[in-house]
């Protein structure tokens, strides 16, 4: 296996965090060693040798590195906040169409928890605008996972049985499978946050959680970030992960009351303190 250190050399190279790794290391550590195995590369040192001119390889790397840890419905508080607030306000001030992007989206579990509560909206009548939804993230596995949208039971434990009922149906003993429904309309995108640029703009509402400000070092945040705040429309709501806050510097962003992890973009100042 690999050791701590030379796993860390490896985030390093990548610019990537060892506190954001520290306590999901065992997973990608398996995976890296996994690679080199398969590859023929007998240390660590080497690996980072040929990943200097083996484009193919530094991407295997970079691949081994993910994490797709998620749930349906992560963080409750921040669901209800959203269904109850957040989506019934965007909906009175954003026109005939509500545009929403899930950045570093893994496996989906947020793409379809969110399309369950629009679809729900849609229901009750509370909403009457189309929903532009784009799900993107760097690991083209991880979409293709998620446009199959069959998962475990564990990624349900947050989901209420009527929601289980409603949106799910069985797939074998331990897997169960989103319905249709919650497929359709949805725009998949191989797309890397820390590097390129936002796939469209005039966001509504971007979710940020868990992947940027968790993974990555501070020179890598600092442009990501900027780049997904500058899509964002005015007035329009970031959200981040429970245990993230944007990167050092001033930003056209108000922490929301109702949830300390919800942002809602201003109008940036000169003087913005």
């Amino acid at each position: 296996m690999i050791h701590d250190a030379d796993f860390q050399r490896v985030l390093q190279a990548f610019g990537l965090l060892w506190r954001g790794y520290r306590k999901v290391r065992k997973g990608a550590k398996r995976r890296l060693y996994a690679l080199m195995q398969a590859r023929g590369v007998a240390s660590v040192s080497d690996l980072l040798e040929r990943c200097l001119w083996d484009g193919a390889l530094s991407e295997d790397v970079r691949r081994a590195l993910a994490v797709s840890i998620s749930r349906f419905f992560r963080d409750q508080e921040l669901w209800h906040v959203l269904e109850t607030h957040v989506l019934p306000g965007i909906v009175g001030w954003s026109g005939n169409t509500v545009r929403v992007w899930s950045a570093g989206c893994a496996r989906g579990e947020e793409v379809y928890s969110l399309k369950m509560l629009w679809h729900e909206q849609v229901a009750l009548g509370v909403v009457r605008a189309k929903l532009e939804l784009w799900a993107t993230d760097f690991h083209c596995r991880f979409l293709e996972a998620a446009q199959r949208g069959v998962y475990q039971r564990s990624s349900l434990n947050e989901v209420s049985a009527e929601r289980q009922a409603a949106w799910f149906h069985e797939r074998g003993v331990e897997c169960v499978a989103v319905c249709d429904g919650l497929k359709e309309g949805i725009l998949w995108r191989c797309h890397d946050v820390s590097v390129d640029a936002p796939p469209a703009r005039g966001f509504h509402l971007v979710f940020l959680r868990n992947n940027l400000l968790t993974y990555y070092a501070p020179a890598v945040q600092q442009k990501a970030f900027a780049a997904v705040v500058d899509s964002l429309e005015e007035g329009g709501f970031l959200v981040l992960g429970r245990r993230e806050k944007p990167p050092m510097g001033l930003w056209p962003l108000i922490s929301c009351a109702a949830d300390s992890h919800l942002f809602r973009k201003v109008p940036f100042l000169s003087d913005f303190s």
